[in-house]
C-alpha cells in the first residue's frame, strides 16, 4: 500500500482539532498516563526527548517539551523525519504530545519534531515566519483620516463600482434607548459535566449577562461562546488541568465581547456570554472531536438554567431575569472553536423534546472540523482574511455545505473581513486591551498584506476590528431576531456597503431563502443544460489536489490551504468540497462561453430582482475574472453586463510570498434591470462569456434572486445520522469489512451523508470515501471497506482506524459522526523479545453490520432474584456473536469474562462476597466484537 507521507492540506490548514484518539482510531487513556504495561514495552526508536513505542493502536509517537504548549484553536502536529503523522493529544500539563499511528515508517524514525496544523510548511527551516506564531504587539494605530472606530482604508486600486447602490446609514453598534443592567452568575468551577470527555469531568457554569432593564416584556436572548485560548496562566498549574492551580490567573475570555453585548442589550436584547475555560483546558487530552460536543452541550445547559431563571425557579440567578427571557427567540454567536460549538448546539437543540427557539447562528472565525451542515437557521459566517490561526478559513464550509443541503427557507451569509485577524474580535485576546496571554495571531508583521508594520498592509487596527465585529454581531441578531430590516445590507450580498463600517472592506456572499430563490445552475455535477462554445474547457471539479483518497472529481485548486471553499475538514479529509465549474480559456484570441439553458417553465424572471453568480479567478490565474453575463430571451434578443462594472467578485484577492492570495468564490449580484432590451418573462439562456485573456475561472450558484429577506427559520425535528463502531478479526486473505451508517429513525426523504475512512498507513485497509444514500423508510446502510489479512503475528493486538460521517444532505443532520473500525490481530502478537503471545480477547464471527448496529440491548437473566451472601448466582444473556468474549459487571466492578457459544449465548456463575452490600445490584454485559450490551438486576440478602 502506498504510504501517505505528507498531508499538506491538513498541515497548512487552519485550526484543526486535537483529536488523535479519533484520527488513529484509538480512544486510549489520557496522554499523560502511560499504559499499565508501559514498562514492559521497549521503544523501537527514540531520541533525547522523543520515543516511538508499539501500542494497541499501532505505534505511539511521543514528544516531550521544555515548556507548556500554548492553548490555541490550532492543534499540535508531530513530524517524524519531516512528515506529518497526525494531530497530537496533549498531556494535562501541556508538556507532552502523543500521536498514535498505524504508519510502520515511524518505527525507523530518526527525528520527531513539533508543528502546528496552521503552519504554512512544517518542514521550513527554524525561524521562518509561520502562521499562528503569536506576536505580542501593541495594537496598530488607525491610519490618519480613518473614521474612528469604523475601519481602515480599503486596499488601493479596488474601488467599489461607480454605480454601486447607496450604502445603508443604519449603525447596529449605536447605543439604543434602554438602560443596560448586569445579572452575571457564577455557580462554581466544577458543576457542568463535560459531554464527550470520556468520564465524569466537570467544568464551570459562569456567564456575564447584559439585559435591557427598562424594556417591556420578554426579550430575545443571544448567547456568546468564546473560542480556545489559555484558560489559566502563571502560578502552579493544577495536575488535573482544571480548575486553575495555585496562584494562577484565569483568563476571562468570555468578557471579550462586552461591546457587542452592550450594544445589543441597549437595543432590547438579553445577552449571555458564557465561559468555556474547562473545555479549553481539557479538550486536547480528552475530547475526540476537539470539544465541539462539549461546547454545544454547555450552551444548551446555560439555556436550561436561564429557562428556570425566567420561570422564577432558579434562586442562584438574579431576580432581574424572572419573566424577561424569550427563549423561543434565540441567537448564538461562537468565536473560533466556539463557532463549531454553537453549530453543534443548534443541532443538539433540534433533537430535544422541548427545544429552544434557536433561529440564528453566527460562527465567527470558526473551525469546522467535521463538515457539519446546519438546517433551518439563519447563518452568518465571518471570515477574517488575515487569520493567522484558522488560516485556511475552513468555516466557509458552514456556508458552502448547507446552502442547498436541505431546501430550507433561511438566509445564509459569508462575510470576508479584509485586514482582520483571528484574535482581535475578542478584546481579552488583544494586546493593549488585556495584559495576559493576549497576542496578534498573524505571524509576519512585515507582510505587505497582513503585517502590522507594512505601509501597504490592509490590516485593521485593533479598535477598528473590534468595531467591525461589534457591528456584525449586533446587526445580525437585530436583523434575524428583531426583524430590524435596516441591517439587511450587511448580510444579503447586495454590495450595499453600510456607512457605519466606514472604509472597512467587507466582501459578502449570500444564499437567499430557498423558497423564493431560483437556481438556474449550481455547477455541482454534469448537467445537460450547461454547454460551452468557443475555445474553453469546462470541467466539474471539487476539493484540492492534496487530498488523501482518490477524488471523485478533478481538483479545483492545487493547494487547499489558501482556498477556503475547497479545504478538507480534518475529520473528513477526502469528502468532496464545494463542487464547482472550472472554466479555462485556450490560447486563442476568441475565448469562449458557458451557456446555461433555461426551460420555458422557469424562464419568467419578472418577479425577481437580480441575477447572481459566485465566481473566482482560479489559483493559477494572474488576471481578474473579467467575464460578461448575457441574457437571451425567446425571441433571440440579447442583453449583456460586464461583471467588473458592477462587482468586485471577480478580482484576485491580495497575497504575498509568505502569505499567498486566497481563492474564494465570491458573489456578484447584477440587477435584472441592467439587462435592457430582453423580455424577462421569457428568458431562455444565460451565458457567461470568458475572454481569452482571462486565466481560469471557477463558477458556482448561477441563480435569480428575489428581494432580500431572512426567510422563515424554524426548529425542525430531523433524524440524526451516526457511524457505528465496528470490530473484526484481521483474517488471512482478501476480504471485506462492512461498517454501518445509521439514522436515529427511518428516513422520510432521500438523505445523503459522506463516509470517510482515509487515515490509513498500513497494508490492511484501503482508504475509502463514498456517499451513503438513504431512501425513504431506510434506517441503516452498510459501507464496504476492503480488508487484507495475513497469517503473520504483529506487534499490536488491535489496530484502530478512524471512520467518520459528515456533510449530511436532505432529511437528516449529523449526530455522532466519529467512529472506529478496530481490526484484531488473530495470529498472535510478538512481544519485545520476539516471542508470540496471545492477542486481544476474541471478537467472534462478525454478523450483519446493520443488525449489530441497530440491535436493542439484551436482558441479563439471573438464576435467582434474591441471593444470600456467600452463595452463587448465575447470570445469562444471549444475542452475541458466536465466539466473542463477553464482559460481565456487577455494579461498576468486573465480575468475569466468558466466551459465547455457537448460538451467541453466555452464562457466568458468580459468588456473592461477604462484603457485598445488602440490597439491589445492577448486572451488565458487553460484547467485545458486537458491542452488544445488556443489563439486569438482582438483590442481595444477609
Amino acid at each position: 500500500m502506498t504510504r501517505h507521507t505528507k498531508r499538506s492540506s491538513a498541515i497548512r490548514s487552519a485550526t484543526v482539532l486535537a483529536v488523535t484518539a479519533v484520527l488513529t482510531g484509538v480512544l486510549a487513556a489520557p496522554a499523560h498516563a502511560a499504559p499499565a504495561d508501559a514498562a514492559a514495552v521497549a521503544p523501537v526508536a527514540q531520541g533525547d526527548d522523543w520515543s516511538v513505542t508499539p501500542s494497541a493502536g499501532g505505534y505511539d509517537v511521543t514528544l516531550d517539551l521544555d515548556a507548556p504548549l500554548p492553548i490555541r484553536a490550532a492543534a499540535p502536529v508531530l513530524l517524524v523525519d519531516g512528515h506529518d503523522v497526525g494531530v497530537g493529544r496533549t498531556s494535562l500539563d501541556q508538556r507532552r504530545v502523543t500521536v498514535t499511528t498505524t504508519d510502520p515508517a515511524v518505527a525507523r524514525a530518526d527525528d520527531v519534531s513539533l508543528a502546528w496544523t496552521s503552519d504554512v510548511d512544517p518542514s521550513a527551516p527554524s525561524g521562518t515566519p509561520q502562521p499562528g506564531a503569536p506576536q505580542t504587539v501593541a495594537p496598530q494605530a488607525a491610519p490618519s483620516g480613518t473614521p474612528a472606530p469604523s475601519g481602515t482604508p480599503a486596499p488601493s486600486g479596488t474601488p467599489a463600482p461607480s454605480d454601486a447602490p447607496a450604502p445603508s446609514d443604519a449603525d447596529p453598534a449605536a447605543a439604543g434607548p434602554y438602560t443596560v443592567a448586569r445579572a452575571d452568575y457564577d455557580l462554581g468551577d466544577q458543576v457542568e459535566t463535560l459531554r464527550g470527555f470520556g468520564g465524569n469531568r466537570k467544568g464551570e457554569m459562569r456567564a456575564a449577562v447584559f439585559l435591557p432593564e427598562d424594556a417591556p416584556g420578554k426579550r430575545p436572548v443571544v448567547v456568546f461562546l468564546h473560542g480556545r485560548h489559555e484558560a489559566c496562566v502563571g502560578g502552579t498549574p493544577s495536575s488535573a488541568g482544571w480548575p486553575c492551580g495555585r496562584r494562577q490567573t484565569e483568563i476571562p475570555s468570555y468578557r471579550g465581547y462586552d461591546a457587542a453585548a452592550t450594544a445589543l442589550a441597549s437595543n432590547g436584547y438579553v445577552v449571555v456570554s458564557v465561559s468555556a475555560n474547562a473545555i479549553n483546558a481539557l479538550d486536547g487530552t480528552y475530547a475526540d472531536d476537539g470539544g465541539a460536543l462539549a461546547r454545544g452541550q454547555l450552551v444548551l445547559d446555560h439555556l436550561d438554567l436561564l429557562r428556570r431563571a425566567d420561570a422564577g425557579h432558579e434562586p442562584r440567578l438574579s431576580p432581574l431575569l424572572v419573566g424577561r427571557l424569550d427563549l423561543g427567540d434565540v441567537g448564538l454567536m461562537g468565536h473560533s472553536r466556539g463557532g463549531d460549538g454553537v453549530v453543534r448546539a443548534a443541532l443538539l437543540n433540534e433533537q430535544r423534546a422541548q427545544p429552544f427557539g434557536i433561529r440564528a447562528v453566527m460562527p465567527l472565525a470558526p473551525t469546522d472540523f467535521g463538515r457539519t451542515t446546519l438546517p433551518d437557521t439563519d447563518t452568518a459566517v465571518v471570515l477574517p482574511y488575515c487569520d493567522g490561526d484558522v488560516s485556511d478559513l475552513q468555516g466557509q464550509h458552514f456556508f458552502d455545505d448547507s446552502r442547498t443541503a436541505f431546501g430550507d427557507d433561511v438566509l445564509r451569509s459569508s462575510i470576508l473581513v479584509m485586514g482582520a485577524n483571528h484574535n482581535f474580535f475578542n478584546t481579552t485576546w488583544t494586546p493593549g486591551k488585556y495584559p495576559l496571554a493576549s497576542s496578534d495571531d498573524w505571524w509576519d508583521d512585515t507582510d505587505p498584506v497582513c503585517g502590522t508594520s507594512s505601509s501597504t498592509s490592509t490590516r485593521l487596527s485593533a479598535d477598528a476590528q473590534s468595531a467591525v465585529g461589534t457591528s456584525l454581531v449586533s446587526g445580525f441578531f437585530r436583523l434575524t431576531l428583531g426583524g430590524e430590516q435596516q441591517f439587511l445590507p450587511y448580510f444579503d450580498g447586495s454590495g450595499r456597503q453600510p456607512a457605519a463600517l466606514g472604509s472597512a472592506d467587507l466582501r459578502v456572499s449570500a444564499s437567499l431563502p430557498g423558497a423564493s430563490r431560483r437556481d438556474l445552475a449550481l455547477f455541482a455535477a454534469a448537467d445537460r443544460a450547461v454547454t460551452t462554445t468557443g475555445q474553453v474547457t469546462a470541467t466539474t471539479c471539487a476539493s484540492a489536489t492534496d487530498v488523501q483518497a482518490k477524488p471523485a472529481l478533478p481538483a479545483c485548486v492545487a493547494s487547499s490551504s489558501n482556498a477556503p471553499d475547497f479545504t478538507p475538514a480534518w475529520l473528513a479529509p477526502a469528502v468532496p468540497a464545494t463542487p464547482s465549474l472550472h472554466v479555462v480559456p485556450t490560447r486563442t484570441p476568441t475565448g469562449g462561453q458557458v451557456h446555461v439553458a433555461v426551460p420555458a417553465d422557469r424562464g419568467d424572471l419578472s418577479g425577481f430582482s437580480a441575477l447572481s453568480v459566485r465566481i473566482a479567478p482560479d489559483d493559477g490565474s494572474r488576471t481578474n475574472a473579467d467575464v460578461t453575463l448575457r441574457v437571451r430571451d425567446a425571441a433571440g434578443h440579447v442583453a449583456s453586463q460586464r461583471l467588473a462594472d458592477v462587482s468586485r467578485s471577480g478580482q484576485r484577492l491580495p497575497g504575498s510570498r509568505n502569505a499567498p492570495r486566497k481563492t474564494l468564490l465570491q458573489q456578484a449580484q447584477v440587477p435584472l434591470t441592467a439587462f435592457t432590451g430582453v423580455d424577462l418573462t421569457a428568458v431562455r439562456e444565460v451565458t457567461v462569456d470568458v475572454p481569452a485573456g482571462n486565466g481560469g475561472v471557477l463558477l458556482s450558484d448561477l441563480s435569480v434572486l428575489p428581494a432580500s429577506s431572512v426567510g422563515h427559520p424554524a426548529v425542525v425535528d430531523r433524524p440524526t445520522v451516526r457511524i457505528a463502531d465496528r470490530t473484526v478479526d484481521e483474517g488471512s486473505g482478501r476480504g471485506t469489512v462492512r461498517a454501518a451508517v445509521v439514522l436515529s429513525r427511518p428516513a422520510q426523504q432521500t438523505t445523503t451523508a459522506y463516509f470517510d475512512l482515509s487515515e490509513v498507513y498500513d497494508e490492511h485497509l484501503t482508504p475509502t470515501m463514498q456517499p451513503v444514500v438513504f431512501r425513504p423508510g431506510e434506517v441503516c446502510r452498510a459501507v464496504s471497506v476492503p480488508l487484507l489479512g495475513d497469517r503473520r503475528p504483529s506487534t499490536a493486538p488491535t489496530t484502530g482506524y478512524p471512520m467518520t460521517v459528515s456533510n449530511t444532505q436532505g432529511g437528516a443532520v449529523l449526530g455522532d459522526g466519529v467512529g472506529t473500525l478496530t481490526v484484531r490481530e488473530d495470529d498472535g502478537v510478538r512481544d519485545d523479545r520476539g516471542r508470540t503471545v496471545a492477542s486481544a480477547v476474541p471478537v467472534g464471527t462478525a454478523g450483519d453490520a446493520c443488525a449489530e448496529a441497530t440491535a436493542a440491548p439484551t436482558t441479563v437473566g439471573t438464576s435467582a432474584a434474591t441471593v444470600q451472601r456467600g452463595k452463587r448466582v448465575t447470570f445469562s444473556a444471549s444475542g452475541f456473536r458466536a465466539g466473542e468474549s463477553v464482559l460481565f459487571r456487577v455494579d461498576q466492578g468486573v465480575a468475569g469474562r466468558v466466551t459465547s457459544d455457537g448460538r451467541g449465548r453466555v452464562s457466568l456463575a458468580w459468588t456473592v462476597s461477604a462484603s457485598t452490600a445488602v440490597g439491589k445490584h445492577a448486572v451488565s454485559v458487553s460484547g467485545a466484537g458486537s458491542k452488544r450490551v445488556g443489563s439486569g438486576s438482582f438483590a442481595v440478602r444477609r
